[in-house]
């Protein structure tokens, strides 16, 4: 390959890798002769079953020979196929088997739960286990009925179905939070259970439902399979990432296999013997950007460079290595660093959190510099600036107190100057006589010197839309010469956005000739974006006109001394003395004030987005023709493939030669089947991405005889390049690291006596006062908490039963959490609390407990890993591009402090507990239990629920609670009616289709006619 794949095949990992597993068979070895060997097969006869499998690269089959040997977590390199691994994997694990012989006595598929896979993922996993089942099918001459994958989604299944679901065997992915409910109420037995898969093992932590599982798994069955699967290596980090994420999951074993393994290199390198084709090399096209695009991206990476040293230079204590403009193209950039401060986030200044969002935001114009027209770009800087004007000043200066930093730089003039340049900077056309008589255009405004002058917009092009345009045309040609290629040509981008702007382009591509060279031009193309950016001007306009009229209306506070904001030296470079060093004199304020304007806004002021010239818009209409579209050089795009989403328009289908089809898709987790389906002769990467070069190989690997003729297109010297080298580096990074733990890693013995709970004295928490005959307890008993089965996103159940509570899910009416007879437990997070004061339902819920429960409580939940304190409420609505002021967050938090008070007024016995993190939750409930007793289950079911509805069986109903929330809001329901509302109407379509009379007759007169005017209010 060429130097796509640089640092791919790597020596040193090699020898680490080959080194380890020398090692760990030498330790496999010894342990044989330590451990006492099974003595299963002396008494039951072994029955070999054969199983057809689709594998085929042999590193591929090695991996699944491991996994089905022992239990353990496989780190897989990215792109390297592990949905086709996977699917193999449970095709043999779940394979019929019988352990009782004798007529009659028919095999029972295996039941495996697939845990954590996301939507594409399962329908690609159930595409592989269907064809293998077809397979199979063949081979033994005889057909299955049986459902390759069952797939059990939230609660769209009754607990019955679900339980017959589970009698049938067979493969069955399910939500994390329905299994752990069935496996605590009974559904599921954890010995019927013959293992698990879990998938994307590196977003498994601690606290998470997919832990709580393996640790309900493993208490009760010792003998099943526990495998995990992950494709991220570079998620791996902290301290021991390895050993931490193995005692998550509960096992001993990993399996390492990046893209530099022996196996690995040599099953995709391998080429057919006497293959002289070079049709399996990459070619790369190295496409250089145009002089303001590097002049853009070298202020934009300057504008970064000057944010992250003020970030650490304002928070020094909490900064770390990992600060640093060599990590700026990784993904999680910006996450990471908001992770580090997030628990002091109520201690920074406005200034390192506005310098956060800063980042992201300067991120985000990289990327749309290279990925978007100039049009586009401008707007998105545009965007920006009107986000940081006030618009009551009507002088267009950048506010002073919401102003971002990067703004003050001299390089956030040349993003501005460069990005309007590029898209609407006017050219002065010259145009002859003869050339105006060729065009068929009129000759009276020519000048005495027989040459007409027009501006036009400079409406500059992506580099890469030329470039592709050419290799389009070579392809073609190619194809036509040799006449037997009937392969389609597949063009793939990195997202959605990409997709559509390429299928709108290349059907209007114009090949001209620039002195007997062939360019594409992308003119018609960007002519056509102007109605695009009439439209967001508009737009625009209308939004500042709002804006204006709602400040209006506020009170003025611009005097105040409270507004000044401190402005660093890094961000206001030879723009004069800053404030904090000037003497304080009489009318210090307002001079400061005008002084601080003229510092931050009076040398940048950025006007608004320009107007259109009409003339030039009219002129440059006209060259846009549709006739000659495809006469010029267009290419053709089909329908079949690009269909417009949000189009209504009637979808006309016809049949397209697989050799002239252009497939333009977008990288996803599914690449590898795409492209065995589709079969292209031709592979353009628009856009580097990892995984799919992986996809390629192993294409290139299957497909021997006819192999994919590949292009590889990036900006050279770009960030576009930088990440893809990147990301190759962290991964090989990370697999080094890894490798070297696990040689390192100590032996892990566990017996069935050992429990993986937290270590409790019962002692501690148990009331040993044994007054009045108060006998209901001893330190062998089982606490008992009763929660809501919706409580089951959250992790507070999983750190319950760690604690050594047992938790019972049940379907409760009133509150969250049962803790004893008396205490009923309300749980809000942050997000939720704020949406329960907007709506009012936490009053309503805080009077069903008082009527129900002597001691009701709220408990107010925090995520441990962020502040413990007001400050977070004040980030829920940030403002977009920019973090809440320092009085924006002020009010928020009065706002929060008034809404608790006026709740504590309404119910003054009303209990709160603030908890800084779920396990401070845990310690709370045993602390509140240690003197109580147990609460029973059927009168906490009991509590709260209408007696008069039911359901067909005699059970209480479930209801969408969402949607209960949506009808109280309307005029004429209330708490009192909106039962009769849900018996009469069964959704919220039949309700807003209901007559008048139909609303009066259930909500009564009043009530009745407020519903119907305000469902059927028409809007002007």
């Amino acid at each position: 390959m060429s130097s796509l794949f640089v640092g791919e095949d790597d020596e040193l990992g090699q020898t680490l890798l080959q080194a380890n597993e020398v090692q760990e068979e030498s330790t496999s070895e010894g342990s044989n002769h330590n451990l006492p060997q099974s003595s299963v097969s002396d008494d039951v006869d072994e029955e070999v079953t054969e199983v057809c499998c689709t594998l085929p690269l042999k590193f591929q089959q090695e991996i699944v020979e491991d996994m089905l040997s022992r239990d353990g977590l496989l780190i897989l390199g990215r792109g390297l196929g592990w949905k086709t691994i996977a699917a193999n994997l449970l095709h043999a694990l779940c394979s019929p088997i019988s352990l009782q012989k004798g007529p009659g006595v028919a095999p029972k598929r295996s039941l495996i739960m697939v845990l954590n896979a996301r939507e594409g993922e399962i329908l690609s996993l159930e595409e592989e286990l269907t064809e293998l089942q077809w397979i199979d099918n063949a081979t033994k001459l005889e057909s299955s009925d049986d459902e390759a994958l069952t797939v059990i989604r939230g609660e769209a299944t009754t607990a019955d179905k679900r339980r017959r679901l589970y009698d049938k065997g067979g493969v069955v992915s399910v939500t994390s939070r329905v299994l752990a409910v069935d496996m605590l109420s009974g559904v599921i037995k954890c010995n019927e259970i013959t293992g698990l898969l879990i998938v994307h093992a590196e977003t498994m932590k601690e606290a998470s439902n997919e832990s709580f599982i393996v640790n309900l798994y493993r208490d009760e069955n010792d003998w099943g399979f526990v495998k995990a699967i992950s494709d991220e290596p570079e998620s791996f980090t902290g301290f021991t990432p390895l050993a931490t994420s193995l005692k998550v999951l509960r096992l001993t074993n990993v399996f390492l296999w990046p893209r530099f393994h022996v196996e690995v290199s040599s099953s995709l390198q391998a080429r057919k013997k006497g293959s002289k084709d070079d049709r399996r090399s990459v070619i790369e096209i190295n496409t250089k950007m145009s002089y303001k695009m590097k002049k853009i991206q070298a202020a934009i990476l300057a504008c970064i460079e000057a944010c992250l040293n003020e970030l650490k230079r304002h928070n020094g204590s909490l900064a770390t290595e990992y600060w640093d403009m060599e990590n700026v193209h990784d993904r999680d950039f910006v996450p990471r660093i908001r992770m580090a401060l997030d628990s002091q986030w109520h201690r920074i200044t406005y200034t390192s959190k506005q310098l956060i969002y800063d980042l992201g935001t300067l991120k985000d114009f990289l990327k749309h510099l290279l990925s978007s027209d100039s049009l586009k770009f401008y707007q998105t800087v545009q965007n920006i600036i009107d986000s940081n004007v006030k618009s009551k000043t009507g002088t267009g200066a950048l506010s002073t107190t919401t102003i971002s930093p990067w703004l003050n730089l001299e390089e956030a003039t040349t993003i501005i100057s460069f990005a309007k340049e590029r898209a609407l900077g006017k050219l002065r056309i010259e145009r002859s006589k003869t050339t105006l008589e060729e065009q068929d255009e009129s000759l009276e405004e020519l000048t005495p010197g027989h040459i007409s002058t027009h501006e036009e917009y400079n409406l500059e092009s992506q580099p890469k839309w030329g470039q592709l345009g050419l290799l389009l045309d070579d392809i073609m040609h190619e194809k036509a010469i040799l006449g037997n290629v009937q392969q389609p040509i597949l063009i793939m981008c990195s997202d959605l956005s990409t997709t559509r702007q390429l299928a709108q382009l290349l059907p209007i591509l114009e090949l001209k000739d620039n002195g007997g060279r062939k360019i594409f031009s992308a003119r018609k193309y960007m002519i056509r974006r102007l109605n695009d950016y009439l439209a967001w001007k508009e737009l625009s306009r209308l939004t500042k006109q709002i804006n204006t009229e709602l400040e209006v209306k506020e009170e003025d506070t611009d005097s105040k001394e409270d507004d000044d904001i401190y402005t660093s030296k890094t961000f206001s470079r030879g723009r004069g003395e800053p404030i904090s060093k000037r003497r304080r004199t009489r009318g210090a304020s307002t001079v400061a004030s005008v002084t601080r304007l003229h510092s931050s806004a009076g040398s940048n002021q950025i006007s608004e987005a320009p107007d259109l010239d009409p003339v030039i818009v009219d002129n440059l209409k006209r060259e846009v023709s549709d006739e000659d579209v495809l006469e010029s050089g267009g290419f053709e795009v089909n329908d079949e493939i690009y269909v417009d989403e949000n189009s209504t328009q009637r979808q006309e289908i016809e049949h397209i030669s697989q050799m002239d089809q252009i497939v333009i898709e977008n990288y996803h987790g599914n690449n590898n089947d795409f492209i065995q389906e589709l079969s292209p002769s031709h592979i353009i990467m628009y856009e580097p991405n990892l995984p799919f070069i992986r996809a390629v190989e192993i294409y290139q690997a299957i497909n021997k005889d006819t192999p994919a003729k590949t292009y590889f297109m990036y900006y050279g010297t770009s960030v576009e390049e930088q990440k893809h080298l990147m990301q190759i580096k962290k991964e090989k990074d990370a697999f080094t690291r890894l490798i070297r733990e696990k040689a390192n890693l100590g032996r892990h013995y566990e017996t069935a006596e050992d429990n993986n709970k937290f270590r409790l004295q019962r002692s501690d928490v148990v009331n040993t006062r044994i007054a009045g005959g108060a006998n209901f307890r001893t330190e062998s008993d089982e606490f008992r908490v009763i929660v809501d089965i919706r409580e089951f996103t959250s992790s507070l159940p999983g750190i319950l039963y760690r604690a050594g509570i047992k938790v019972v899910p049940c379907m409760l009416t009133i509150g969250d959490y049962i803790v004893t007879p008396k205490v009923c437990v309300e749980r809000k997070a942050i997000p939720d609390l704020i949406s329960s004061f907007k709506s009012g339902r936490l009053y309503t819920q805080c009077e069903h407990m008082f009527r129900h429960y002597e001691l009701p409580t709220l408990l107010i939940e925090f995520d441990g890993s962020k502040s413990f304190s007001f400050e977070p409420f004040a980030d829920i609505r940030p403002q977009k591009g920019n973090a809440p002021n320092a009085i924006a967050t002020k009010l928020l938090k009065q706002d929060i402090q008034s809404k608790l008070m006026m709740l504590l007024l309404a119910f003054p016995k009303l209990k709160i507990i603030w908890s800084f993190s779920p396990y401070e939750t845990a310690q709370i409930f045993l602390e509140i239990k240690s003197k109580q007793e147990e609460p029973d289950i059927d009168s906490a079911i009991s509590k709260g629920v209408n007696q008069s509805l039911t359901t067909e069986k005699g059970e209480p109903p479930v209801f969408n609670e969402d949607a209960i929330d949506l009808i109280q809001n309307i005029p004429g329901i209330n708490n009192a009616n909106y039962y009769s509302v849900i018996n009469r109407f069964k959704s919220i379509e039949t309700l807003v289709s209901s007559t008048e009379d139909e609303l009066v007759e259930t909500l009564g007169q009043e009530n009745g006619i407020k519903a119907y005017r305000f469902i059927h209010r028409s809007l002007r």
